[in-house]
């Protein structure tokens, strides 16, 4: 029987010896782990997973066995790592690693993302084998480094053109909310999901924004006023020069027929 657990706070020296045996293991695939004047790894970070709401220590356990473990951060919104990652050599086998790294990527909603050097081989090839299960998965290179992004199956990427000064207040984070009309298009926008905004006119450039929330209006007067128009990027406007301004881009007509949304985003660039 495999399963996941939490692990709590009574078993955190309990861990912390597996963890030392995890760095011991990888110092010798990475040069940059050191050891103090008592042989004992050097990592100032453990202590962490259980002082810090976005930080979550895992054991993988086979048979009522510790078999394992993961280090989880959260990023941002909807945005995680695999700090650390260990499955102890008589385990792996049938899988067990695979299995254990999905199930925690199935915990959490969004995206995940994870490096390794490629000073171990073995590692790389593992990691590429995880990421190529999700259908949404990328990795960029350094000289030191692959660093992988998935992406759950069931989050979309959609595309949308902009006026190059509100382009521009994205790209600066200083416009966090993007109001659109509700129309059939925009309605498949959901929360997660990435939004690739082109610079018009040329669409040369770009940028990937990610939904953080979204807000349903009957009309951009509703809106203008339950929102902060700077963060709308209409911070030198009233608020009845914005919503004349959403009325030159959209027909009195479809904003009746349609209504307005509005997505909290933030720039991933």
């Amino acid at each position: 029987m495999k399963k996941i657990q939490i692990v709590p706070m009574f078993k955190m020296e309990e861990m912390r010896k597996i963890f030392y045996e995890y760095l011991t293991e990888l110092a010798e695939f990475d040069p940059d782990i050191k050891f103090n004047e008592k042989g004992i790894p050097v990592y100032n970070w453990f202590d962490c997973y259980w002082e810090d709401k976005d930080r979550f220590p895992f054991y993988f356990i086979v048979d009522n066995n510790i078999a394992g473990f993961a280090l989880i951060r959260e990023l941002s919104f909807m945005q995680y790592n695999f700090a650390e990652f260990y499955v102890r050599p008589e385990y792996r086998k049938n899988g067990n690693a695979i299995w254990f790294a999905t199930e925690l990527a199935n915990l959490f909603d969004g995206e995940f993302v994870f490096s390794s050097k490629f000073t171990n081989p073995r590692a790389i090839k593992f990691w590429g084998k995880f990421a190529n299960q999700f259908e949404s998965n990328s990795f960029t290179d350094d000289d030191i480094w692959r660093n992988w992004t998935i992406r759950k199956n069931n989050f979309k990427t959609h595309t949308l053109n902009l006026n190059p000064i509100y382009f521009d207040l994205i790209k600066n984070q200083e416009k966090t909310l993007e109001g659109r009309l509700n129309d059939e298009k925009r309605k498949t926008f959901n929360v997660g999901d990435i939004i690739t905004f082109y610079k018009e006119p040329t669409r040369a450039e770009s940028m990937n924004a990610i939904i953080l929330d979204k807000f349903i209006f009957k009309n951009f007067d509703e809106m203008s006023n339950n929102l902060n128009k700077s963060e709308l990027g209409f911070a030198n406007k009233t608020k009845e020069e914005m919503v004349h301004v959403y009325r030159t881009i959209y027909s009195k007509q479809d904003e009746e027929k349609y209504g307005v949304v509005v997505f909290k985003i933030k720039n991933l660039n």
